[in-house]
């Protein structure tokens, strides 16, 4: 064989191995190096900042203004004074004033139970002079309720004089007890008023974070 033909043979073997090469499935070749994922970071959360209180707090107040739910007007104001514990136990919350007032008032009849709702609109700081917004709502609230007693009384008496009359009318004795059942039942079914008194503890929840104005 001579050089032209070895060098001839030599080609064609060496393009025959780079077609079989290439027909080689990917699965076949050497695999890629495994990539290990690090695990995900446990969140810690992060602490409020300072003077700030989030959704969901409870703040203690005492009511510094009477209100009756059978004399409050709409929009009338009211305020209450932070007690302890202080939120987040921050001492900068101490002698603040909440300050609202009635979105609307249902009067005791009957039937009908009386109900006033309280809105919240800002803490006001006298150490600092500043005050802050506050949407809140009450959780808990002490409140005397209006004896009916004295309803239930003037509706008996009412019942008899009316049962009386009746009574004369068709000849008969038992009006002024009839009447006075009735009347009775009246006074037990028309609901009562009641009233939150000056110093009655407060429990309110916070509907927004709260940020305390810093000392400037």
């Amino acid at each position: 064989m001579t050089m032209n033909a070895t060098s001839k043979a030599a080609a064609a073997c060496f393009g025959l191995a780079a077609s079989l090469a290439m027909l080689v499935p990917a699965s076949a070749q050497s695999p890629a190096p495994y990539v290990t994922q690090a695990p995900y970071a446990t969140q810690t959360p992060m602490p409020p900042a300072a003077g700030v209180i989030p959704i969901g707090t409870t703040i203690s107040a005492k009511m510094q203004t009477q209100l009756d739910s059978g004399k409050a007007q709409a929009g009338q104001g009211f305020s209450m004074l932070v007690t302890r514990p202080y939120p987040n136990g921050d001492p900068g919350y101490a002698g603040a004033i909440v300050r609202g007032h009635i979105g609307d008032v249902q009067r005791a009849g009957q039937g009908r139970k009386a109900s006033m709702s309280l809105v919240f609109d800002s803490i006001v700081f006298p150490s600092t002079g500043q005050s802050t917004k506050l949407a809140a709502h009450v959780l808990t609230s002490q409140k005397k309720q209006d004896t009916a007693v004295t309803q239930q009384a003037g509706g008996a008496l009412g019942g008899m004089i009316v049962g009386n009359i009746l009574g004369k009318a068709v000849g008969s004795n038992l009006g002024g007890v009839i009447g006075a059942a009735g009347g009775f039942a009246y006074g037990n079914n028309r609901k009562t008023n009641y009233v939150i008194p000056v110093d009655a503890e407060i429990a309110i929840q916070t509907d927004a974070e709260v940020a305390r104005p810093q000392a400037r």
